[in-house]
Formats: structure tokens, sequence, C-alpha cells
């Protein structure tokens, strides 16, 4: 199944000037766009607003300078101001208002409501941002799951005159195609290899040609693509590495080519070997395995290669035994996604050899992954193979102790059923569908009747989620001939996809619902529904209420009454409605106190207060639940909660209150508990958090990961602490340099503790002249984080742009105009955020102090 990462909504910034009278010829008109080309959102709204104060100004010149600053108020994040804007009379009839609506509900996140915005005033022939509005359409609705309806906004921009247009229509079009399954129209819709794009774009339409071929059973075709794209020496392709060398993999797997396919991968995963990323290769390079391997299979030796050594001795005061756990030593490594992956996947394949020590090495190998990362997901799997394997070799006393282990309440007489189906239910849930098929399918021929029936219905299942249909369509056909198979295939299908949020669960939900009315199980369907409606982004409260409103009194006695009350509860809640959300939870509990998602309801009740601002009854009812349920799953939570309704109480009292609760968090030593230490500082004054975090920062070890955060947060305390006194000041810069002392050259936070340091420095008086503050060496930090960054570019540009403004600041603040233009030069040269704020602000200098270059 493939996923679509969120999309970036471009706000389009081309209006069309109004022609008499002329806004360009008012001073604070084009101040506004002055400021706009330096990005200072907040100057062009004042000069916009005062422009809008010209005496006689006419109807055409309003709306011009109107709709400027409806644009810049929405760059500015304001979007509700923006839309208090786009309701003024003024506007009455501008053809670009519905557009510039639907930007500003995109920004706040309503996407539904900002597709609904998008019109036929906004999208016709004759609209001022047509193009603009139909990609945006397009885009909103990708991310709503209206695939049909992203799918008609683009087909629109494809028959456009434009040929760019036209390009990047096709190339989305495409792409929505493969996640439909229809490889042969992704196919035609692509552009030919030889049509004119950019370099990023040819490589994007190559990727998607591979896919849709491989989706095709066009091996040879699909691999000369992947093939083609790795060995291009543009950039750009560099950028679809990785996707394409696993789509190698699997055509040549596919087509035969073992192994250039085990080239391929072992290349990849050595190539990512950091990278998370990496597991979705195992499973090709085991595919690739012989049903028989040799001791000496390259696979199982390059497996090898990546576990690390055990242990030699076995470590004093534990036993050495049959069981391998006990030759392991107590201390877990970190976590390491190569080393888990290649464990388990050894262990397969060493027992796949079948000889007596490799069998006994595979044991091994599993039992040390469960004890080395007890909480990978292959842990449980390997706990589950151990449990096959035991079946398989005789041992049913060692499955049922490995079944019992995994919580199952007894052992099926057909034991390796229950086993195979139990592997398929954890392979499922962690996203493994090809091992919960199989083992799905293994099941299904030791059973009968109905058990067998769904154990075949949800093999079905599983082939959907792993996205193939192909696999599907053979399970169905062969074992689908009862009619039920089918509803309930098209309901457990939604279910799924609704479970793991997928967007396309809403449109499947709504098909199933609109196709089978009367199906037995319509109301899980309805309410199901409505819980996905609520946690798409954004929610979608009115479809859930109609989902609710549909469930009859009689089907709502079938459901689980809290799923259903959450459901109403969440709907207030999304709508912000929060009194209501409260009353609905305060009536439920009354009446069933003892439900048992009762403590779950409790916890939205006393949120919903929060969020009403009803802190005193939040965190009565809070603290309540969390004494009641102190091992419950929203116990911490609900107490952190607690304490912030009390730290936002009117009195000092609650404050004080709220300092009790935090230090229960902190004392229980709990997940939660470096979240209320530092929650807790800011009900404290500067001095006082200081004095609260300086103990816990000094007391963790120079690795400790907390550190970093805990000394930010000590810094902070300390530089708002000041005042007149530099000890705290000093206090802070001696902590920012610990930092750094401590961190690794190229850590992401480098560039934020240097900031920090450069402006406590800014601060702190010159030891050689006290009446100067050492502004030099603040400048010099400012100035070789600009220098650091032009080397190697950061993942967050935030601090880099910061200093590069801090440096020219205090230039500018000495008058050195000439050094100002230097630091904005080198600046602007940087990929930055505000690199071209940078530039402009040079060229202002520049302008305004006579500085050219010679």
């Amino acid at each position: 199944m493939r996923f679509r990462p969120l999309l970036v909504i471009p706000l389009v910034i081309s209006l069309a000037t109004a022609a008499a009278p002329k806004p360009e010829n008012i001073p604070a008109f084009r101040d506004g766009l002055d400021a706009m080309s330096a990005r200072l959102w907040e100057v062009a709204v004042t000069r916009f607003e005062a422009a809008l104060a010209t005496p006689e100004l006419d109807a055409a010149g309003k709306q011009a300078i109107l709709l400027r600053l409806i644009e810049t108020r929405i760059r500015a994040n304001d979007a509700d101001e923006a839309l208090k804007l786009l309701a003024d009379p003024a506007l009455a009839g501008n053809p670009g208002i519905s557009f510039w609506k639907a930007q500003a509900l995109a920004s706040k996140g309503q996407l539904a409501e900002a597709v609904a915005a998008l019109d036929e005033k906004s999208t016709g022939e004759s609209a001022p941002h047509r193009r603009e509005a139909l990609f945006t359409r397009a885009a909103l609705q990708q991310l709503l799951g209206d695939l049909s309806g992203a799918l008609e906004a683009l087909q629109i921009l494809s028959k456009e005159k434009d040929p760019a247009t036209v390009l990047e229509a096709k190339m989305e079009i495409a792409s929505i195609l493969l996640d439909q399954g229809k490889g042969a129209e992704a196919l035609a819709t692509l552009p030919p290899p030889n049509a004119k794009m950019t370099p990023l774009q040819a490589a994007r339409a190559e990727l998607l040609r591979g896919q849709a071929q491989l989706a095709l059973n066009e091996h040879q075709a699909a691999a000369g693509i992947f093939s083609a794209m790795l060995k291009h020496g543009d950039e750009a392709f560099a950028a679809y590495r990785q996707e394409a060398t696993v789509g190698l993999a699997r055509a040549q797997l596919a087509a035969g080519n073992r192994e250039a396919a085990i080239d391929g991968l072992i290349a990849f995963i050595e190539l990512n070997r950091d990278s998370p990323k990496i597991g979705e290769a195992f499973p090709l390079l085991m595919e690739c395995l012989p049903a028989h391997p040799a001791t000496d299979d390259v696979i199982l030796t390059r497996l090898d290669e990546w576990c690390r050594d055990a242990p030699p001795d076995t470590p004093i005061g534990l036993g050495t035994g049959s069981d391998s756990s006990a030759v392991w030593p107590s201390a877990r490594p970190s976590a390491d996604e190569l080393e888990t992956q290649a464990l388990f996947h050894l262990a397969i394949g060493l027992r796949r050899e079948g000889s007596a020590e490799s069998k006994f090495r595979a044991r091994q190998l599993l039992t040390r992954l469960r004890i080395d990362y007890p909480n990978h997901p292959l842990a449980r799997r390997a706990l589950l193979e151990i449990s096959r394997w035991d079946l398989a070799d005789g041992r049913k006393e060692q499955a049922e102790a490995s079944l019992s282990a995994l919580d199952e309440a007894e052992v099926a007489p057909a034991m390796r059923a229950e086993a195979f189906l139990s592997a398929a239910t954890t392979a499922f849930d962690a996203g493994d569908f090809t091992l919960a098929s199989g083992e799905l399918e293994k099941a299904a021929a030791l059973l009968d009747g109905e058990g067998q029936r769904q154990a075949w219905l949800n093999t079905a299942v599983t082939r959907l989620a792993a996205g193939d249909l192909p696999g599907f369509d053979t399970v169905s056909k062969a074992h689908g001939k009862d009619p039920r198979i089918e509803d309930d295939l098209a309901l457990e299908r939604t279910l799924f996809l609704t479970a793991k949020r997928d967007p396309a669960a809403m449109e499947d939900l709504d098909k199933f619902i609109i196709e089978h009315p009367q199906h037995p199980r319509i109301a899980e369907a309805r309410l199901a529904a409505a819980h996905a409606a609520l946690e798409n982004s954004p929610p979608d409260p009115a479809f859930a209420k109609a989902q609710i409103e549909s469930i009859s009194e009689q089907q709502a006695a079938t459901l689980p009454q809290g799923s259903l009350v959450l459901a109403k509860i969440r709907v207030a809640a999304v709508e912000k409605r929060w009194a209501d959300a409260a009353q609905i939870a305060d009536a439920y509990l009354k009446a069933n106190p003892k439900d048992p998602q009762a403590n779950e309801i409790r916890y939205e009740q006393g949120n919903a207060r929060f969020k009403n601002g009803d802190f005193n009854q939040a965190r009565l009812e809070l603290e309540k639940l969390a004494m009641d349920a102190p091992d419950g799953r929203h116990a911490q939570a609900a107490l952190l909660l607690a304490a912030r309704s009390a730290a936002l109480g009117a009195t000092a009292q609650a404050k004080q209150e709220s300092i009790v609760l935090f230090d229960k968090l902190i004392a229980a030593n709990g997940e939660l508990a470096d979240a209320a230490r530092l929650l807790k500082t800011e009900v404290l004054s500067p001095a006082e958090a200081a004095k609260e975090l300086l103990p816990w920062f000094q007391g963790m070890k120079k690795d400790d990961p907390r550190r970093l955060i805990a000394g930010l947060h000590l810094g902070d305390a300390l530089f708002n602490s000041a005042g007149t006194d530099n000890a705290p000041l000093e206090q802070a810069l001696a902590i920012y340099e610990d930092l750094l002392a401590n961190m690794a050259p190229n850590s992401s936070s480098r560039f934020e503790v240097e900031y920090l340091r450069g402006r406590v420095l800014e601060e702190l008086p010159d030891s050689k002249d006290p009446s100067k503050k050492r502004l030099a060496e603040a400048l010099d930090v400012y100035f070789s984080v600009l220098q650091d960054a032009s080397k190697q570019a950061p993942a967050n540009w935030k601090w880099v742009d910061l200093c590069g403004m801090r440096a020219r600041g205090l230039l500018e603040s000495a008058e050195r105009w000439e050094a100002a233009i230097a630091v904005a030069e080198q600046h602007a040269k940087l990929a930055s955020p505000r690199a071209q704020e940078a530039a402009e602000r040079a060229k202002q200098l520049k302008l305004e102090h006579f500085h050219w270059e010679k």
C-alpha cells in the first residue's frame, strides 16, 4: 500500500492591480509592497492598513489594497483576520474572493471547508487564479482521501494550453492512478521520456514509469527503468535512489534474476545501515534465499556479518543451560535496526537450512533478539517463530508456554492452527502482511467449517492490506463462493484502513455504507466511519455526526456504548464545543460508571473542562481519575493535565497546588516525569526555575539524551533571571559552553546553542573594559555559524538565520555599513528560508548608505 506524504499548499501572491485610482501612487501602499518583498508581513499589514485610510479612495483602489492586505494576513498566519477582511462589503463581487478564502481556510487546517470554497467562481475559465485554485483543490482532496475528486480537478488542468501546467497535472494523475492500482492507466498518462521537463520532474516521471511497469508485471521493462535511474549522473535522480534500488530488486527477483536482486539489496542495506527503512529490504532478501540453503550461502553469510558478536563468556551469576537466554548479558544494547533485522532473518534462514546445529543457533538468535531488543516488533514475531518450531519439533509444552507468554487464555486443541493464527495476528498488527497471509493459509489448511471460512476471509483481507490485488482475486475465486465473504471482505477492508488512518478509509467506508445499507454490521461501519472522520486531518465533524445520527436505537444497542459516546464527545471537541463535550461525558458516566471505557471517557471529560477554561473542575476530575486508576493508560496524562489546570488557576494557592502535582509526577519517575519537571518551571519565577533545573542538569551524565533540553531550559531561566546581576549570565554561558563541548560537531542542535551563547555574550561586560559589552565575541559566534553553514547545510536553518540577523544587527547598530552588507550578502548565499531577506537587506543598505562594488 502506498502512502503519500502530506502536501504543502503554496499561496499565490500575484494579484491584478486596479486601474484607478492607482494604489501604487500611495506611499503607504508602496511601503507595504516593500515590506512584502522583505518578508516582513507584520510591517506590510500596518502599511496596507494605513493605505486603506487614504482619503477619497475609490472602490477599485480599496479592493486592490484589501486583497493585498488579505494576502499578507494569510502569509502572517493570521487566517482569522483574513477571513474577516474577506467579508468586507467593498469586496462584494470580486472574482478572487473564493480563492483567497480557500487559502485562509487551508492555512487553518480546515481542508474540507477550503475545498468547498474553491467553487466555480475560483476554478472557472475566467477566474483570476484558476490554475492555482485547481492544483490547490486537487492537493486538498488527496489529503482528504477524495482521489476521484482530485483526479477530476487534475483532468481539467491536463487539458490546458500551458505545457508546464499539463505536465505537472499528468504527473499527479499518474501518481494517484498508481495509488488505485491502475498501472496501465498510469503508464498511459505519464509524459514521454523525451518531453521537456526539469531534471527533478524527469526523475520522478521515470520512477512512476518503473512502478507502473512493475504493477503490470513487466519486470524487464521495470528493471531497465530503475537501472537507468541508478546510473543517471544528475543529482535529481539521486533523490530517488532508494526507491529505485528497491524497485529494481523487486523487478529482478520477479524475473528470476536472484543473484542481481541479492547484490542490489545487500548494497542497499550497506549504504543505509542506520536507516529505519532497511527493514523493507530484508523480506525481499529472504525470498532470494533457496528453500534449502547451504550454510555458506551468501545471504546467510552477510546476515551473520551484520550481527554483532555475542559476549564470549557467560556473565558471573548467570547459569548455563539448554535455554540460550542464560548466556546473554543483562545490559541491553542501544537500538540497532540493522542487527535486529539481521538476527531475526538469519534465524529464519538457519532454520531453513535444517541441520541440528543450525536449528540450535536459530533458537539462540531469536532468544537473543527478544532479550536485547524486547520492544521491537520482531521480538514478538521471534517468540511466535519459536512456538511454531516447537510445534514442528514436537515440543508441545514449550509451544504452550510460548503462547501463554503472549497472554493467550488457553491453547486450542488444534494447537498448530492456533499458533499460525496468533502469528498472523501479530504480523498483521505489525504491518507485515506477507507473513500474516502465509500464516493464515497454513491455519486454513488445518481448520474446517466456520473456522476455515474465517481463515480464508482473513487471508483475503491481508492480501488487500498488502496491496496485492491479484492475490486477493485468487483467494476470492478459490474460497469466496459463500456470498457473505464478499460483503465481509468489503467491510473488513475498510475497518482495517480506518484503524491504520489510511486516507482511503473514508471513501471506502462511505461506499460500503451506501452499497450495503442492510448489512448486519452496518452500525459498526457507521461508527467506524464517524471515528475515522474525527481522526482525519482535518477532522470532519459534519460527516461524523451524519453517521452517528443514522444509527437507529436498535442498532446502537448492539454497539459498544462507550465507543459510541466517545464519538459524540469527540465531535463536540472537534467543533470546540467543550462545554457540550464535558456534559455528554458527565451524563454518560453518571448512568454507566463501570463502563469498560469509563476511564477514557473521564479523561476526555477532564480534557474538555481544561480546554473550556474550567481549570478548577478539570483539575479535580483529572486528579481523581489518576488516583482511582493509578496504573491505567491515562493515569500519568491525567495527572499532568491536572497539574497544568492548577497552574492556570487564578489564585496563588492553585499555582502552589500545581507544583505539588508536578512533583508527584517527577517522584513517580514515569514517562511524563521530565515533561512535568519542565512544565513546573513555567510556574516558577526564572530564578526558582533555575534553582529547580540546576541540580537535575548537574546530576546527568554527559551522554544523557535529556541533558540538552534540560540545559536549554536552564540557560533560558538563568538568562531571564539575570536583571542587573551578571552571575546568572556567566552561569548560563558556562552551561552553553559545556553543552557545546560534549556535543558532536555535526549535531543538529549545535547552531541553536551557539546562537543562545551569542545572546548571553551580548549582555555580559567585557573583562578588559567593563563599560563595554562582549559584542565582538558575540559577533564572532554568529559569523562562525554562518561560515559553518556555508560548508555543510544544516537540517534546520532557523538558528543560522537568527545568527545572520543578529550579526547584521550588531554591525548596523555600530554603523559598520560595509561589514553589515558583507555579512548580509554571505547570509544571502545560503539556502536558508531567510536568505532572500538578507539579500534584500544588503541591497537596501547599499542604497541607503551609497555603498557600491568597486
